[in-house]
């Protein structure tokens, strides 16, 4: 599978290189969006896609947090709610599983 997309990114690589890119504005602004999205590994996340994120209840979302199992959120600029980062979730997400 990764093979077949480094292969394809490679070919939209050779045809910018070449000057002969046959997508649209629209098309090169959603590419740039999916592959930001895709290399964006350090998210923040909201509290319900948090405990979304590792399939557990709010309740025990707020359980752990208050045990220490979890991190508390933190105040992230232009948010008015607290966020969880990814990162900081990836290892209890395994184990809440």
């Amino acid at each position: 599978m990764l093979r077949t997309i480094r292969r394809l990114l490679l070919d939209i690589v050779d045809d910018i290189d070449a000057g002969n890119s046959n997508m649209s504005e629209d098309e090169e602004m959603e590419l740039i969006r999916v592959l930001k999205e895709l290399s964006r590994k350090d998210r923040p996340m909201s509290k319900y896609q948090a405990y979304t994120y590792l399939n557990v209840s709010r309740a025990t979302f707020d359980n752990m947090i208050r045990d220490g199992r979890l991190p508390k959120g933190k105040k992230v600029a232009g948010f008015k709610e607290l966020m969880w980062f990814e990162k900081d979730l990836k290892d209890i997400a395994g184990k809440s599983k």
